[in-house]
């Protein structure tokens, strides 16, 4: 697995979120953001699609475990109250790409906190982690996924 350490800008994004495992959460709030996201495609609005994972499913109870489907916005974009804003703070990033199906980007978030991490001089920071899908997750078929998933990183 081919990580590089790389810095992201600050960026605002608009999401939705939804509750429950990762499995049904992530396409229900993907499915719940589509309509949105197609008047924004229409716009011709140039799209960069993000996801956060905040819970452990380890230690979360599943109805409690939070997902947020967004898309990168500009900051002074006016939303209509179907979405949340939210603002991404500038942070550097380990960064790992997964090309194929999603349900095998667990093994790399593992063996990014597991295998990598622990050698890396550095410690997770305090904002959360990031996948950035590279297409469109509603639309694009399983096999040609690509997912960047970004650990983000602090000084021990």
């Amino acid at each position: 697995m081919d990580i590089r350490v790389v810095m992201l800008s600050a960026f605002t994004v608009a999401g939705i979120r939804a509750y429950g495992p990762y499995s049904v959460s992530a396409p229900e709030a993907w499915n719940t953001l589509a309509p949105w996201l197609a008047r924004m495609e229409k716009s011709g609005a140039e799209l960069s699609y993000w996801g956060i994972m905040h819970d452990d499913i380890h230690i979360t109870q599943p109805e409690k475990i939070r997902y947020d489907a967004m898309v990168a916005v500009p900051a002074d974009l006016r939303l209509d109250g179907s979405v949340f804003a939210r603002r991404m703070d500038a942070c550097e990033y380990a960064m790992a790409e997964h090309k194929g199906p999603y349900h095998e980007v667990q093994a790399i978030w593992l063996s990014l906190f597991w295998d990598w991490l622990p050698f890396s001089g550095r410690c997770p920071a305090t904002l959360p982690c990031l996948e950035q899908y590279m297409g469109n997750p509603v639309r694009t078929p399983s096999a040609l996924l690509t997912t960047r998933l970004y650990l983000p990183l602090a000084p021990l």
